[in-house]
């Protein structure tokens, strides 16, 4: 069966029209259940930058309603080309017609995105055809977006399964924590499963860590998969919107579902260096996405990945 988790930005009415609600925090996720597919739609709550950022760091596609010209739907643009998201579909309004879209992003990813009107029936038929890769050989990695204790079961996370396959009973690594666990059982759609493939959305009964140590943005793998540190040697693209100084001020950084405070300890022409307060985790494949909350104008910095 396939899985695809769709990011849906600036329309926050469209989530109910395109699956079930479920969790909710500072994200709304809807799911829906085919014969053949299964979707998971997340939401940001109140347009949150940095739930956004989580969001787009970990979408396969995205649905992005062109509303209105505002600040947050350029952010969303640039994140969105920043991180490389071009599978997904613009939503025409009243006010963006599609050769309005069309020359709002014609230099970035989101290029390639379908152009469609509001019609979740066919935004569902658009999102059949994708069809993301999948990397099922390697040593299975799961990052945590959820975490609570649930009576009678224990601990519980939720989240996707990034590489990899997991199985009942693995025994696997989460970091940062840096905690051996368990995996107690797997749940997809409130169906109990002896396995997961890359790409699910899974719910796990987990031993050995708590509920404060399986934070969001953790990953469960193989201790070799990935790795934690404090200073990040980045190559580094500065987003062309962004034109604050970077040698001063309070910044985040967002690696896939985490988002930290960062300072930031050396700029170069193609490169940046960065410090967390506490371990971070990541694998060779993420890209830290960089921040400044405070900014008046865009908030995007830029992105980069490591190197070691």
């Amino acid at each position: 069966m396939k899985h695809l988790t769709v990011g849906l930005f600036h329309d926050d009415t469209l989530g109910p029209e395109l699956g079930k609600k479920g969790t909710e925090s500072d994200f709304a996720m809807f799911n829906r259940k085919t014969s053949e597919e299964i979707f998971t739609f997340i939401s940001p709550v109140g347009d949150k930058l940095t739930a956004k950022s989580q969001i787009i760091s970990s979408i396969d596609a995205a649905i992005v309603a062109f509303t209105g010209t505002t600040r947050e739907l350029g952010e969303t643009l640039v994140m969105l080309d920043l991180l490389g998201v071009s599978n997904g579909i613009a939503v025409t309004s009243p006010y963006a017609t599609p050769d309005q879209i069309s020359a709002l992003i014609k230099d970035t990813s989101v290029k390639s995105f379908d152009v469609e009107t509001r019609d979740p029936i066919k935004l569902l038929e658009v999102l059949k055809s994708h069809n993301p890769e999948r990397d099922t050989a390697s040593s299975a990695q799961v990052v945590v977006d959820h975490s609570f204790s649930v009576k009678g079961v224990g601990e519980v996370i939720l989240g996707f399964v990034k590489k990899g396959v997991v199985r009942k009973y693995d025994e696997l690594t989460l970091l940062p924590a840096n905690k051996q666990v368990i995996v107690r059982s797997i749940q997809m759609q409130d169906e109990d499963y002896d396995q997961a493939e890359a790409g699910s959305r899974v719910g796990l009964a987990m031993k050995g860590a708590t509920v404060d140590e399986m934070l969001r943005g953790s990953i469960l793998c193989a201790p070799e998969s990935a790795a934690t540190g404090t200073s990040f040697r980045l190559s580094f693209k500065k987003s062309p919107f962004y034109s604050d100084d970077l040698s001063q001020g309070t910044f985040h950084a967002t690696v896939g579902m985490q988002t930290v405070p960062v300072s930031i300890a050396e700029t170069g022409a193609t490169t940046i260096v960065i410090e967390t307060e506490k371990p971070v985790v990541y694998t060779p494949e993420d890209n830290f996405l960089l921040l400044n909350l405070n900014a008046k104008k865009t908030r995007i910095i830029g992105t980069g990945r490591t190197i070691e």
